[in-house]
């Protein structure tokens, strides 16, 4: 059968509560504090599951939250719907299944962020121009569909918590637009109950991601 799970409300009502805060805020000048739109793609694959390559493609959408702590320091939370998985490689072949795994989160990654190469844009406004980030994220799987692999009907097998680890980097073409790529791996096992379900190896995924990032000028 399919998994679908529904994410804590009270994530979402809290992400909508810290939106109106940030947005009353917005006028005030010299706030630390920022939010923005994400707009991306992400390019998937699972180990264990005898595919290779990234070959899942899947929408990464949401917003983000940061705070500064200093000058060139700046620490954030994304709130993201995230698609991710593993899938074979495109063949025209349609005698058989496509092997798939299609996997839908709710992922909330914590990041800091370390900004280099000051510039002023032509009203004044000082930004830096590149960035390095590293963190943390937590991801809530909210629906699993499993094709062409023995998954498919089992979806309940699946870890329905995700954790995972990532490192990327920024590109601001000024203080309202940045492009942002990062990589992504699981700490723990998306599957690990071989007793369960008797397959060759345990399952981790990991991802790239690059997305598009509009932020609000406070």
């Amino acid at each position: 059968m399919r998994k679908t799970m529904h994410p804590f409300p009270g994530i979402t009502l809290w992400f909508l509560m810290m939106a109106l805060a940030l947005a009353q805020r917005a006028g005030a000048q010299q706030s630390p504090f920022g939010a923005g739109l994400l707009v991306g793609m992400n390019a998937a694959q699972i180990d264990g599951d005898e595919l290779r390559g990234f070959d899942k493609a899947g929408l990464s959408l949401g917003g983000r939250f940061a705070v500064r702590l200093a000058p060139r320091w700046e620490m954030s939370m994304d709130l993201l719907y995230s698609q991710r998985g593993s899938r074979a490689p495109y063949s025209k072949d349609n005698a058989t299944p496509v092997n798939k795994y299609s996997l839908h989160y709710l992922e909330v990654p914590f990041m800091v962020r370390i900004r280099e190469w000051a510039a002023v844009t032509t009203d004044e406004t000082a930004f830096y121009r590149l960035e390095a980030a590293a963190g943390l994220s937590y991801s809530r799987l909210i629906h699993a569909r499993m094709t062409g692999n023995p998954f498919e009907g089992r979806e309940d097998l699946l870890n329905a918590n995700d954790f995972g680890w990532m490192m990327g980097f920024g590109i601001h073409l000024n203080p309202e637009n940045s492009f942002h790529f990062r990589y992504t791996e699981s700490i723990n096992f998306l599957f690990d109950d071989r007793e369960a379900l008797p397959v060759p190896r345990k399952l981790r995924g990991y991802y790239l991601s690059l997305h598009y990032l509009y932020t609000f000028r406070s």
